[in-house]
Order: structure tokens, then C-alpha cells, then sequence
């Protein structure tokens, strides 16, 4: 009888976790994380300030918990784009782009909070169990777009003795958050003349990849077609992609 108990214990606990970072999450999205109040938290989910405190050892580490899943929803979408079989490595990696510009329509209140708590000094805060969770989820993203450099690689699309494969996934990313975040901003958005953030993102991306020499370059296939094929094979929710 002991072990049942248990397991109720157990999914009472974690529903009960679910509902805090649930409010938690459109608390953010309205308010932001300074005006973040735990105290209004506890009060909406109708339990104590201490019960939320059996759960997370801080408001950062609430937070954190918050980007964790959001990360989780990231490397999901990231490894569904890493099963597209595109006729050349180029058109494997365009699966990503599309998956992160998914990533970022459809889930824009995780986005923001996982923008939230790449800051260090704010990462320090939270419990070293939700750091190594989200350091988890990060790498699953890491090693799908990994494999696809290393395949290009071996495939000669790369240069042989360009950055190495790791420093390439770094850049991919930091180009394609980069944008992101900098195209969020209504003044920098007008100044550049930016219409459409997505279609912007996955220009810079382009311009990155054609400049590591990475072949076929974007002049040289056609990447509506890879778009539709994503759109049918991989992302059909993708209502944003337009092809």
C-alpha cells in the first residue's frame, strides 16, 4: 500500500508545481520579472508563500524552472527538424531555422524568459539542480545542429580548414538568438527596416552560412522549396511560413 501512496504524493506534487509555473509564466509575460511578486503568486494559485518555496529555493530558481521547459520545448522542435532528410547538409541545417523561428512564435513567452536567465549573475541564484536541467536541454539543441555541421564536414560542403564544427553551432546560435532579441526592440526594428522579424532572422542566418563557405550557398538552391518541404514533412503547424 506504501508504494501507491507514493506515486499519488508524487503526481500531486508535481500537478501542484505545473500550476505554480503555469501562473508563474503569464505572471511574467504581463508584468515582467521585476514586478514578478510572490506573494500575488501564492495568492493566485492558493497556496502559501512557503509552499511555493517547497518547490523552488528562490525566484530565480522559479524562473529558472520556467526557461527549463521552455528548453525542453526548444530541443523537441530541434530534434524534429534534425529527422528532415534534405538532399544536401545546407538544406538540413534550413530545418533549424525553421525550428527556431517556430520556437520563438509559438512559445514568445518562453523565449523571453530564457533570454531572461542567460544573464550570469542571475543564473548563479538558482538551484545548481535547475542550472544542470537547463544545461541538459541545451545540449540536446547543441548536438542536433552538431551533427549536421560534422555531416557537412565529412560531406566537403564546409571548408576543411575553416572554425571548428562546435564553433560553428556557436555561431549559428548566437546569430540566430542575437536577432531575435535585437529585433524585439521597436526603435532598432524601424531603424533597420525590419517588416518581418522571422524572414530577417533567417536572412542573417543565410548571411552566416554563406560566409563560412558552406555549399550549396543561398544563391544556389531553392530554399522556398526546402520551406515547403518543411512545411509538409516537419512543421505543418509553421502557419507563419508562407510558401
Amino acid at each position: 500500500m506504501t508504494a501507491p501512496t507514493q506515486t499519488r504524493k508524487a503526481r500531486e506534487r508535481a500537478a501542484r508545481e505545473q500550476l505554480i509555473l503555469d501562473h508563474a509564466r503569464h505572471m511574467l509575460a504581463a508584468q515582467g520579472y521585476l514586478d514578478l511578486n510572490l506573494d500575488e503568486l501564492a495568492r493566485r494559485v492558493e497556496y502559501s508563500k512557503g509552499t511555493l518555496y517547497q518547490h523552488f529555493s528562490s525566484k530565480e530558481d522559479l524562473v529558472m524552472a520556467i526557461a527549463v521547459q521552455g528548453m525542453e520545448l526548444r530541443a523537441g522542435l530541434f530534434e524534429r527538424a534534425a529527422a528532415f532528410r534534405g538532399s544536401s547538409s545546407r538544406e538540413r541545417i534550413q530545418a533549424f531555422s525553421v525550428a527556431a523561428a517556430q520556437f520563438s512564435h509559438e512559445y514568445p513567452d518562453y523565449f523571453e524568459v530564457e533570454t531572461l536567465v542567460k544573464i550570469a549573475s542571475f543564473a548563479g541564484r538558482a538551484s545548481e539542480e535547475r542550472q544542470n536541467a537547463l544545461g541538459l536541454g541545451v545540449g540536446r539543441c547543441f548536438r542536433a545542429v552538431n551533427a549536421v555541421v560534422h555531416a557537412a564536414l565529412a560531406a566537403g560542403d564546409l571548408p576543411a580548414d575553416g572554425l571548428p564544427p562546435e564553433r560553428i553551432v556557436f555561431a549559428i546560435a548566437s546569430v540566430s538568438i542575437g536577432s531575435e532579441i535585437m529585433g524585439r526592440l521597436p526603435a532598432l526594428r524601424l531603424l533597420a527596416g525590419i517588416d518581418e522579424l522571422a524572414w530577417t532572422v533567417r536572412a542573417n542566418q543565410c548571411v552566416l552560412l554563406d560566409g563560412l563557405g558552406w555549399r550549396p550557398l543561398s544563391r544556389d538552391f531553392d530554399m522556398a522549396a526546402v520551406d515547403r518541404r518543411l512545411r509538409a514533412e516537419v512543421f505543418p503547424e509553421a502557419t507563419w511560413l508562407q510558401v
